[in-house]
């Protein structure tokens, strides 16, 4: 499709320009800013999974980009970490920031439809802002239950086309970067809309239901699947900035408990999905 960002090329511009930039490479720790915030619930509640129901520790994050996830892992848990990514500008970030925090770890150019691994090599198998981009959400799935160990846990974490409260805030954000055109004089840029997914990615729309039965299909069992992240990244000042994360760190418990929550409500106002189960026994 002509205009959807989606294939390899844009996928190794985008890393190249995180690394240009820094932009959205900080541990994701920091509890003094909207998106480390995000990160560090987020963290917290993977490491909890993974150490009460992962049978072991060799981890796979197929999509890995930066490999957030598997550094906190490898740091905070102790766990042995291989990283995938298509894009070689993403693996070198992963590289990079393992590097950095003196940690080993195996990183592979690879397909996540087509992973190149023996059947029940991994005690984990994660992904993070990937399945999404597949016009086949099912494929991607299929493979890492594949190369999981029975009773090994599979998690994903998905960023979904919805209606959710960040679709309100884009109004905000929308109000805000016009303005900020007009005082510019940059009248071209004015009244373009702030939409937290692009209307040219290609981004599936598959309900948080699909995701849930793709992996029951892919032999998984105990599988949950929530509406996380009840608060919407703003377009505020510096000072505004430091409040709104003040907010959201005092409502940390609240934020917790609508994680876990299988509400209507979680449903709908929550931005991202998490999903995850377990690896069934293999059949005879």
């Amino acid at each position: 499709m002509t205009g959807i960002r989606n294939d390899q090329q844009w996928w190794n511009r985008f890393w190249d320009e995180k690394a240009r930039t820094r932009v959205g490479l900080e541990p994701g720790q920091d509890d003094s800013t909207w998106f480390g915030l995000v990160w560090s619930v987020a963290l917290e509640y993977l490491q909890d999974l993974f150490d009460r129901r992962a049978p072991g520790k060799s981890l796979l994050e197929s999509g890995c980009g930066s490999a957030r996830v598997s550094r906190h892992m490898a740091l905070s848990g102790g766990y042995d970490c291989t990283m995938l990514d298509y894009s070689r500008p993403a693996l070198q970030l992963a590289v990079s920031g393992f590097a950095e925090s003196g940690l080993p770890g195996r990183f592979l150019v690879g397909d996540i439809n087509h992973l190149c691994f023996e059947d029940g090599r991994f005690d984990v198998a994660y992904c993070g802002g990937v399945i999404e981009f597949f016009s086949d959400i099912r494929a991607p799935i299929r493979e890492m239950v594949r190369v999981l160990k029975p009773g090994g846990v599979f998690a994903a974490t998905i960023v979904p086309r919805k209606f959710s409260v960040q679709t309100i805030a884009d109004w905000e954000r929308t109000a805000a970067y016009s303005m900020n055109n007009i005082l510019k004089r940059n009248f071209r840029e004015a009244f373009k809309r702030a939409r937290s997914i692009p209307p040219d990615y290609a981004v599936s729309s598959a309900p948080l239901e699909g995701y849930v039965a793709a992996c029951r299909d892919a032999g998984l069992v105990d599988v949950v699947g929530l509406c996380a992240t009840p608060f919407p990244a703003l377009a505020l000042p510096r000072f505004g900035q430091k409040y709104y994360a003040r907010l959201m760190k005092a409502m940390k418990p609240a934020w917790r408990r609508f994680n876990r929550s299988q509400s209507r409500f979680s449903k709908r106002w929550g931005m991202s999905y998490v999903i995850h189960g377990i690896k069934g026994p293999l059949k005879p």
